[in-house]
């Protein structure tokens, strides 16, 4: 529980303290380890269950490949990875792949990811061809980026999010044509961008955002303090980075009409 809520501090003394510990309080404070970012820490922990002679299971494992992927150990997380079959005969799932891909992806290491995705024993979901195309976004892969996003598609039809992001990486390159035809796929599937939300509780009151909101009724406030807050920001020359559809329309219109008005695509964005 203490982990679960990011209490690192008392999770960790109450495990520390128990007189037995059995693989679902290993696993516990693994698992709460590597989710709050603790990946080194976890490993730790893991290496002392082993030292014990207490077994992982998948469970454990799931823990181990999080804590490699949030403190970006590649070898180790190939060791760990392979070891499941060969030391603890243990059977890969989804959730092992998916933290492998994670891991791998962030490190750069693509086409490794897209072939242990495409080697995979199971069908990929969702979220492992996700994890590639955020990977792609990262390193600027385009091409594997638009794979991603065509299997990921074709598991999730109506989901805004691979259009989102083929979108700003097309951006990112000045790809405008590209970004137009995306969006026409996007009109013809009648697919509809998902608007983001945030949201803060306050005095155990919920407040919710919407990206664009004029219904919330601090309004004038809120928007009041993003001006200012804007202007401080072009002050410090920041520079905002075109990734998304939004700061696409603002940076980028007037070079999405002239390419229109030169005759390469005949309808008004």
């Amino acid at each position: 529980m203490y982990m679960k809520c990011g209490s690192i501090k008392d999770g960790s003394r109450i495990f520390k303290n128990m007189m037995e510990r059995d693989y679902v309080s290993w696993n516990a404070i693994i698992v709460g380890f590597a989710q709050n970012g603790y990946g080194e820490e976890a490993l730790e922990i893991f290496r002392k269950m082993l030292a014990c002679g207490e077994k992982p299971d998948h469970v454990t494992m799931i823990g181990v490949l999080c804590a490699c992927s949030h403190a970006s150990l590649v070898e180790e997380g190939r060791l760990y990875f392979s070891s499941m079959t060969k030391n603890h005969s243990l059977i890969l799932e989804k959730d092992h792949y998916y933290y492998m891909v994670d891991l791998l992806g962030q490190a750069g290491c693509l086409n490794e990811a897209r072939n242990l995705i495409e080697t995979m024993p199971m069908n990929p979901n969702a979220v492992v061809w996700g994890s590639l195309l955020a990977a792609c976004k990262v390193h600027g892969e385009i091409e594997m980026g638009k794979h991603a996003a065509e299997k990921l598609l074709e598991i999730e039809p109506w989901n805004s999010g691979p259009y989102v992001l083929l979108s700003n990486m097309y951006a990112e390159v000045g790809r405008w044509g590209d970004i137009v035809r995306v969006r026409k796929v996007m009109r013809q599937q009648g697919v509809i961008k998902q608007l983001g939300c945030s949201w803060i509780e306050v005095q155990k009151k919920v407040n919710v955002f919407l990206a664009k909101d004029k219904r919330h009724p601090h309004k004038n406030q809120i928007y009041s303090v993003l001006k200012m807050l804007t202007k401080q920001m072009k002050l410090a020359r920041y520079i905002s980075n075109a990734n998304d559809f939004e700061v696409y329309d603002e940076q980028r219109k007037s070079e999405l009409r002239s390419w229109i008005m030169d005759g390469c695509y005949c309808r008004v964005i």
